[in-house]
């Protein structure tokens, strides 16, 4: 299908100029004259990119873009403005603008940047499907995932959740352990019971044992009235016990007695009472390997690992990240902050991080940076250090060397940002030497003199194929 670009300018010449440098290229080129009969366009029909000028009278192009991230309209956007007028731009781009142009606007600049642009918007088109899809064969109960390793966890979620079997939920931290809990619960009987969590690494024994079977009046210094133990509030439905392996070898004792009979006494208490508890249990450590060095009884490991769900850390599953990633930026958008994008450099950040913290740290870091986004669009630099790291900036040397001939300094200086320069635009088109030179705007024989001077290899750009 062919690209559709709308082009916005009140000078007909514009327009025109556009057309005939585009149409050439195979572009769908259609006109406005002003920025309010464009948005009209853009709900009526599907458009690509739209490139308007930023000063036309009523509805300029700043407003025209304002409203359409406003409306979400899922277009690609490049302003064009007057030769000097940097602010205008910074400002636009602020607001969701994906590129601008400076006029007179080369032919080659202006194919490249459109180019780029509608490059880009391919990633942004493709998480607009996601988006439609989240609450659709995506999302089971509260999770979303389109990894066959998680598809196959909520097949077995529904297969044994209407049963009563405990499970014993193994993951690393941040992985969604007790989401998976909750879906269990939520697919048994049990449902219209209690679903009932507890820490049980963050609590001494003495305090856990009071959380898990609670305590009479008097038991202990401070315990004033009676408490009811995180078991009876659970009675009828479940019960999370989260990591399960941190417990001391003497409640290790008490809780498979506990299970074992199906009765608990409080602290303090005689009288036995009975509980029916579904138990949910979850772990990041491995308690075959807990039970082999002699910290966990094996009884109890056995007891509890009736059913083993093994969730996999993030970094196993990228697939998942784009989905997650959107989910939680329509999760943490509000009206001062409506992010309704990720542009290209901000996912293949997010897809190039390793997540050690999981889910869990992909949802910081997005709401982080919906938090700190001035326009509707998340930028690569708005996500923390650690998920994407800053490229040094070329500077000249530091301190500046007044020993030293000013030409050589200037000399250093442009091979520093010409380094730089090259680099990041063979990321941006995977080591392609023609489509970079495109871009810069150089011969591809000035390109290939350039990446040779500078030791740049194409291969280190090529992305690998994602079968």
């Amino acid at each position: 299908m062919k690209r559709r670009i709308l082009t916005v300018d009140d000078q007909k010449l514009g327009c025109e100029y556009l057309r005939q440098v585009l149409e050439p290229e195979g572009y769908e080129i259609e006109a406005a004259y002003d920025g309010a009969t464009a948005l009209e366009m853009l709900q009526g029909r599907e458009f690509h990119l739209v490139v308007t000028d930023l000063r036309m009278p009523d509805m300029g192009g700043f407003e025209l873009l304002k409203a359409i991230r406003e409306r979400r309209v899922p277009v690609g956007v490049v302003v064009v403005t007057a030769y000097g007028d940097a602010s205008e731009a910074l400002q636009a781009m602020k607001a969701g603008a994906d590129d601008f142009l400076r006029k007179p606007c080369e032919p080659e600049h202006l194919r490249a940047v459109v180019e780029r642009t509608l490059d880009r918007r391919r990633l942004i088109d493709d998480l607009a499907q996601l988006r439609n899809k989240l609450r659709g064969s995506y999302s089971f109960h509260t999770m979303l995932s389109q990894s066959p390793k998680m598809r196959k966890i909520f097949d077995l979620i529904q297969h044994v959740g209407p049963v009563d079997s405990t499970v014993l939920i193994h993951g690393e931290t941040g992985t969604g352990k007790e989401l998976v809990a909750q879906a269990l619960h939520a697919v048994n009987t049990r449902r219209k019971g209690k679903f009932v969590a507890l820490n049980c690494a963050v609590l001494n024994d003495s305090l856990l044992e009071s959380e898990l079977f609670g305590h009479e009046r008097g038991a202990f210094t401070g315990a004033e009235k009676r408490k009811i133990g995180r078991f009876e509030k659970a009675d009828g439905g479940t019960l999370l016990l989260d990591e399960i392996g941190d417990i001391s070898p003497a409640m290790q004792v008490k809780l498979l007695r506990v299970l074992q009979t199906g009765t608990l006494e409080r602290v303090g208490g005689v009288d036995p009472i009975k509980v029916d508890v579904r138990i949910v249990a979850a772990t990041h450590k491995r308690l075959e390997d807990e039970v082999k060095a002699g910290r966990f009884r094996a009884d109890l490991y056995y007891r509890l690992k009736v059913v083993l769900i093994d969730m996999p850390p993030l970094r196993e599953r990228k697939e998942d990240v784009p989905l997650l990633a959107m989910h939680f930026v329509e999760k943490h958008a509000t009206a001062a902050n409506p992010i309704g994008q990720i542009d290209t450099a901000a996912m293949q950040a997010l897809l190039q991080h390793q997540w050690p913290g999981n889910v869990r740290e992909l949802e910081n870091a997005i709401k982080a940076a919906v938090a700190m986004a001035e326009g509707s669009v998340l930028h690569r630099d708005l996500l923390p250090e650690t998920v994407a790291p800053r490229t040094s900036q070329a500077a000249g040397p530091d301190p500046i060397d007044i020993d030293a001939r000013l030409p050589d300094l200037i000399d250093d200086l442009v091979g520093q940002v010409e380094r730089e320069y090259f680099r990041r635009v063979m990321s941006e088109y995977s080591g392609n030497v023609a489509r970079t030179a495109r871009h810069s705007g150089l011969s591809r024989r000035s390109v290939s003199q350039k990446l040779q001077k500078y030791g740049i290899e194409r291969g280190e750009f090529k992305k690998p194929r994602c079968d």
